[in-house]
């Protein structure tokens, strides 16, 4: 009995094994096709992300960037159920890091919660991620870029806001 689970054990292995990693690649694949060259998240304060509070993102392009001429610049938040407004304005502040040329200042808007009180995004238990539609910036491809990222709420302190983040992504013009 044991020599023919041993068998069995091994018929798994070389037939499951090698589909098992096809469709890993393939995932991806499909998940590096969308054109995204950098994304991530910093962390805000727990006490809330005050109004002077600055959040910087610093982008290096690499080896694989074939950009263009422009990015899609697109904010993202992470947040709780306690956050209480609808939407999250942002200032995002585009230079060029190796002479702090300054490219473009965007206002992003990311819908927190739909007309009828109801959270918009992503939800992993009790935290939410949203991203506000992506504005285009005209680059170079080669260029360094710095992101420094503001909120332009009324408020002083945005209270259950986690996390703070860009996802920027190729296009061709």
């Amino acid at each position: 009995m044991t020599r023919k689970r041993a068998m069995q054990k091994e018929i798994k292995r070389r037939v499951l094994l090698p589909r098992i990693k096809t469709l890993l690649l393939a995932v991806l694949l499909l998940v590096s096709c969308d054109g995204t060259v950098y994304h991530r998240f910093e962390q805000v304060d727990d006490a809330g992300w005050m109004a002077g509070d600055t959040l910087s993102f610093l982008y290096e392009p690499g080896v694989l960037v074939s950009c263009g001429g422009a990015m899609d610049i697109a904010l993202q938040v992470r947040y709780g159920a306690g956050y209480g407004f609808k939407n999250l304005y942002a200032c995002v502040e585009t230079f060029r890091a190796r002479d702090s040329v300054l490219l473009s200042i965007d206002t992003l808007c990311c819908c927190m919660y739909d007309d009828n009180g109801r959270r918009l995004g992503y939800t992993a238990g009790a935290i939410y991620q949203n991203s506000s539609e992506p504005v285009t910036v005209a680059v170079s491809p080669v260029d360094t870029l710095l992101f420094k990222v503001t909120h332009i709420m009324d408020v002083d302190s945005l209270k259950d806001v986690f996390d703070v983040g860009l996802r920027l992504a190729n296009i061709e013009m």
